[in-house]
């Protein structure tokens, strides 16, 4: 069965995306799900193109186990939980108008 993969740029404001990427993956210990996907916030500063959230599939962190998880401000990064790819879209969603403020003084920098 083939995979089947989406790729897609939400535009929410002019300096503003959501690079979203999805891929239907054979079920494994790693992926117990079977998708592997990745929701990339970014913002434009004065540098260019930055990342302010990232959500995606379990890779190798220092100090953390191979889990899904969220990179957040200041490099930390949460595990969480994987139930379905809009679960996920609505907590980023969330999370994004939580820190309008500091996204903000991002987009200044």
């Amino acid at each position: 069965m083939p995979n089947r993969v989406i790729k897609e740029t939400r535009i929410l404001a002019e300096d503003e995306i959501i690079d979203i990427s999805l891929t239907q993956v054979p079920i494994s210990s790693e992926i117990p799900h079977g998708v592997r996907y990745s929701f990339n916030y970014r913002v434009m500063t004065k540098e260019g193109w930055s990342t302010v959230f990232r959500f995606d599939n379990a890779h190798t962190i220092k100090g953390h186990n191979k889990r899904d998880h969220k990179h957040l401000l200041n490099n930390e990064v949460q595990e969480i939980e994987f139930n379905n790819p809009k679960e996920l879209i609505d907590e980023l969603m969330k999370l994004i108008e939580y820190n309008r403020r500091i996204i903000n003084e991002i987009k200044g920098r």
